[in-house]
């Protein structure tokens, strides 16, 4: 049971870190160079969340998957 929350929690972090590093990638760009730098921070966010919280999204993914499998059979 406690494992459970544990995961879920993981989860949930895990989406608001990639929500929160989106948000201050377009703040701190739209500080440096206006509504463009804001765009561009966003992509850079974007790519910097996609390559270090990448293999955390694909483990989580796995997980729930192989949950949903377990379930079924």
């Amino acid at each position: 049971m406690l494992s459970e929350l544990v995961v879920k929690l993981y989860s949930l972090l895990l989406e608001i870190a990639l929500w929160v590093m989106l948000v201050v990638g377009f703040a701190a760009g739209f500080n440096v160079n206006g509504l463009w730098g804001g765009i561009l921070g966003l992509i850079m966010a974007a790519i910097f969340g996609a390559v270090f919280l990448g293999g955390l999204l694909v483990l989580n993914d796995i997980r729930k998957r192989l949950t949903a499998l377990e379930k079924r059979g």
